[in-house]
């Protein structure tokens, strides 16, 4: 028989379960539990059950205000949805901007065209027939008689209707970016306080935040398809077609 070896085992296996002993004694210790042994790793005020609501309460000061506010699963989740509601409006509202600037960049160049092919008079000032025939300034005033019988039609020219419609556009889709811009800003800015951890926002606020995401979104996607309708329909007058696109939705 080996009697060193089993010295070895008998003398591993006695520190492990010391080992173990130290391990409980101190989580005791800590817990501040009585076990009718004298403590051992925790001196003076450093254990007992006010030493262990101190350290809570030392962790709880470590944590910010909105981490404590996500133990509630009610606010978390509301938290978590009013995230991804915030950055799909952003996601939607820069898609809308992107086409907003690819039609107004069309419908520039069409009324550039539009002005370049109008009649003149000798000054240089542009001038329109509109579909009574009278002779009209760009800004919808009309040409006196004497001018009028000056001008030399070559029977090419764009019609006062025509320009003014393509003008109306360019001005309602610069109209229309400057809104998305705004919601964009806005949005931003709903982002920005969802994100303060020190002053956490309410679930009232996040309620409210869902609700001016949605207005936003709503807002400019039956702009931009009453837009679409308008330079569409049968009536409109236009010299080059309008693509087709369509606002993303949430």
């Amino acid at each position: 028989m080996n009697f060193e070896q089993n010295g070895d085992d008998l003398s591993l296996t006695a520190r492990f379960t010391k080992q173990a002993q130290d391990f409980d004694d101190l989580q005791n210790e800590m817990a501040g539990r009585e076990v009718g042994r004298i403590s051992r790793f925790l001196k003076g005020d450093e254990h007992g059950p006010m030493a262990a609501e101190k350290r809570r309460a030392k962790w709880n000061a470590t944590l910010t205000n909105l981490q404590i506010m996500m133990n509630d699963l009610e606010y978390a989740q509301l938290y978590r949805d009013t995230e991804t509601k915030l950055r799909e409006t952003q996601s939607t509202l820069d898609a809308a901007l992107e086409q907003v600037q690819q039609l107004k960049t069309g419908a520039e160049a069409a009324l550039s065209e539009t002005l370049e092919h109008a009649a003149r008079l000798p000054d240089g000032r542009r001038v329109f027939k509109d579909q009574v025939d009278q002779v009209l300034f760009e800004n919808g005033d009309l040409v006196e008689d004497d001018l009028a019988a000056m001008i030399v039609w070559n029977g090419s020219e764009p019609s006062f209707e025509e320009m003014r419609a393509q003008a109306d556009a360019v001005n309602g889709l610069i109209e229309l970016e400057a809104d998305i811009y705004t919601g964009q800003a806005e949005i931003g800015d709903m982002q920005e306080r969802m994100a303060d951890e020190s002053d956490p926002i309410t679930k009232d606020g996040m309620t409210s935040f869902n609700d001016r995401a949605e207005e936003i979104n709503s807002g400019i996607e039956v702009r931009m398809n009453a837009f679409l309708n308008e330079s569409l329909s049968p009536n409109a007058v236009q010299s080059e077609p309008i693509a087709d696109i369509s606002v993303p939705r949430l």
